[in-house]
Parts: structure tokens; sequence; C-alpha cells
């Protein structure tokens, strides 16, 4: 299984970049806990915020 494991994060490295984000503690663990209440994760939402926010904001062509 490490193999296997190995060659997801090869390949993310490979096809992702990674966007640190500073937040104070207290505001992560807030974050965290409305999204576990929620049924979802942190990255999830994050993600989805990204999706929606490129979308509102496309240049108009």
């Amino acid at each position: 299984m490490a193999g296997k494991y190995e060659s997801q994060q090869k390949n993310l490295r490979k096809n992702y970049v990674r966007f640190p984000l500073d937040l104070k503690p207290d505001v992560l663990e807030a974050y965290r806990a409305a999204c576990k209440a929620n049924g979802t994760t942190p990255t999830t939402e994050i993600k989805k915020f990204i999706a929606s926010y490129i979308e509102a904001n496309k240049p108009s062509e």
C-alpha cells in the first residue's frame, strides 16, 4: 500500500501547487469546527469557494 500512496503524493506534487495560508489559531479552529458541524472539510470548502469565485469573476469575452 505504501507504494500507491507514494505514487499519489508524487502525482500531487507534479501536477498541483501548494497554497499556504496563515490564520490565527482560534480562527482556524473555529473554521474546522464549523466545517465538521456541517459534514464537510476545510479543504473542500476552500476549493468550492475558489471555484465559485472564479466563475463569478470571469472576465467578459
